[in-house]
This record gives C-alpha cells, structure tokens and sequence, in this order.
C-alpha cells in the first residue's frame, strides 16, 4: 500500500510539472519529441533590484521572500490558465495556448494575468520581519509567436520551450520598468482583438538587442507615483542590532538617532550604479541574453 501511494503520488507530480499530454507519454514510459507550437504567448517578470535584495537579505529570506511571490503567482496562473514554465532565481516564466485550445485568447489571459502579478507582487513584503524594508516591485514583458517545446534530459527532466519566442519575450521584459507591463507590436494588436477593453498605449521605436528597432507597448494604466522612477529610488533594508543599513540604491548608510538625516557612504569615486538589473531568465540556454 506505501508503495502504491507512492507512486500515484508521483504520477500526480507529474501533472503539476509538466502539460497533461507530456506527462501522460512519460506516464507510460514513452519518449517525448520535440513539439511546435505556432502561435503562443510567453510571460516573463523579474524583480527589480533583486541583486540589492539578495545582497541585504540572508539566504533564508530571500527564499522565503520568493516563495511567498511564487505562490501568489502559481495562484493566478491557476486562475487565468497559464501554464509555468518555469522559475529562475528571481524570474517567472509562463506561457498560454501551449496544449489547451486559447487560440482567441491567450494574450488577453496573459495580459490580465500580468496586471494582477503586478498588484499581487506590490503586495509581498521585502522582509516580513522589517516593514520597513516594503514591498516587492517587478517588470513585466511579454510577446507572441511560435516555439518549440520538448523534455531535455533524464536525470531530473526539464520541460523548455525555445525559439525567437522566448528570446523577444525575454527582451520585452528586460526592457521594462518597475511595475509596468510591456509587450511587443505582435502581441499588442492580437490584445486589441482578444481584450479591447485592456489599456494600451504605444511606446514606440524601442532599440531591442539582437533584433533592431521595435515597436512595442505598455499594457494597462500605470500604478501610481509610488511605483514611478523606483528603478533608480533608494530603498532601505533596516538591519537589527546595527546602526548601519544597507541602502539598496548603492552604498552604506549610517544612521544616528538623534539625527533625522542620515548620510549615505557613496561607492568608490562616487560614481553613480546602473540600478537596472538584467533579468536572470535569459541565462537561460533556452534563450539568451
């Protein structure tokens, strides 16, 4: 009996790993080939400033921080129909129209999907132990086209998808903002049919690595000022039993309560950081950076 309910407990492992087709044919102990899928669309999202976060957070933390994200997306996808691709570090990949019949609206069940990730991420605190620390921020992209899926390897199978696809999708995402949506001209005028009640508002000509000059989109209203300029705005993880803090802008602050003001320790030659961070979804072998 322990041995039975093993194994079903596998089989049903299987199902939440991989699409119901895929996981039927490694079921029954069947190769998996290689599968094209002509038109789909592929959601990616990355925290902003996670190296920051990672950086004034224990390991612990950080797990915890991106489990308490990952549910509350896994719940969404659930709800809107898109399935996970996969997670890297601090990204999340999904995909919609893979196997179920979303042929009229897989970009509209990404799109919404993507408006309530943002709202569910700004919801998420940093570090539940210091509010101060606040709340989670993202960028979102996301384009439609075809790709290829299949199972790689044996040991510890990963289900992928590879194509342009996932590259351009990548690329939306990277080139976004704190809590802003973008998307490509492809999946902007599939959303005007499948959604046209979604707001969209061109970016225009958008210098794209390896593919030129884009045209793509923002999807939905923006979020507010609170959420406006916070790729470049300093945020504070207070560190208990210290007066130092981390100010996750770049530098070191040093805090004397009796001071209101604190004063920021600038980096070497004061020069400024980048504060964009690449995604880690596109080390990806399935898609590059």
């Amino acid at each position: 009996n322990t041995r039975l309910r093993t194994e079903v407990a596998a089989g049903d492992m299987l199902y939440k790993v991989f699409p119901k087709k895929v996981a039927d044919m490694l079921k029954a102990g069947r190769k998996v080939e290689p599968e094209t899928h002509n038109n789909v669309t592929v959601f990616f999202s990355d925290i902003v400033r996670f190296t920051d976060i990672s950086r004034a957070l224990s390991p612990v933390k950080v797990c915890q921080m991106l489990d308490r994200l990952y549910l509350a997306f896994d719940a969404l996808a659930n709800k809107h129909e898109v399935f996970k691709v996969e997670t890297i570090g601090d990204a999340w990949v999904g995909v919609t129209n893979l196997e179920a019949n979303q042929s009229t609206t897989h970009v509209k069940r990404i799109a919404e999907f993507a408006v309530e990730a943002v709202a569910a991420a700004n919801n998420i605190m940093i570090d539940e132990d210091d509010p101060a620390a606040g709340t989670l921020h993202i960028r979102v992209g996301f384009h439609s086209g075809p790709v290829v899926s299949n199972v790689i390897g044996s040991l510890n199978p990963r289900y992928a998808l590879f194509g342009d696809t996932m590259n351009t999708a990548a690329r939306m995402e990277s080139l976004s903002t704190s809590d802003r949506i973008h998307c490509s001209e492809a999946s902007a005028r599939m959303l005007k049919d499948q959604a046209p009640d979604v707001p969209l508002r061109r970016r225009g000509k958008v210098a794209v690595k390896g593919k030129g000059h884009m045209t793509t989109y923002w999807v939905g209203s923006p979020r507010g000022p609170s959420s406006r300029g916070f790729d470049d705005k300093p945020v504070v993880e207070f560190r208990k039993h210290s007066r130092k803090r981390v100010n996750m802008a770049g530098g070191i602050e040093y805090h004397d309560p009796s001071n209101s003001a604190p004063s920021i320790l600038k980096n070497k030659k004061g020069r400024k950081r980048d504060h964009r961070l690449r995604s880690a979804s596109t080390q990806s072998g399935s898609y590059s950076q």
